[in-house]
């Protein structure tokens, strides 16, 4: 009786497994000769490399908001659609900031929202008292 309970996931086993093997075997044959390219690892420091590396970053950022308003109908995809939109050119016009702040060298230093500023000397003596 227990040989017939085996008999037939038996053959669909073995099935399985030498597809496995087969796959395992297709997926070593990948060819690692080749190097990566050099420009991969060569760093971009100029004001111009930054830019551009930017204006990728906000159209590739753009792109996937855009991927996710493809599911949306009507008012919602017409609203998200504009969102995105919005949302790049914050993120261009940020970049355009940036360029021109490493353009004469060091960034200029922008204060950050919230943020408390340094006292006066005058300021510091009355807070040591």
């Amino acid at each position: 009786m227990n040989n017939k309970f085996l008999a037939s996931p038996l053959p669909a086993l073995l099935a399985a497994l030498s597809l496995l093997c087969a796959a395992a075997a297709h997926a070593a044959e990948e060819d690692v000769s080749k190097a990566d390219p050099q420009r991969w690892y060569q760093e971009d420091n100029s004001a111009k490399g930054r830019l551009q590396n930017l204006n990728k970053e906000t159209a590739a950022a753009y792109a996937e908001a855009l991927q996710g308003c493809r599911s949306m109908r009507g008012k919602d995809a017409a609203a998200c659609r504009k969102q995105a939109a919005d949302a790049r050119s914050q993120d261009a016009a940020r970049a355009q900031r940036i360029f021109k702040d490493y353009q004469g060298g060091e960034p200029a230093a922008t204060p950050i929202k919230g943020e408390r500023k340094p006292m006066h000397k005058h300021g510091a003596k009355s807070a040591a008292r």
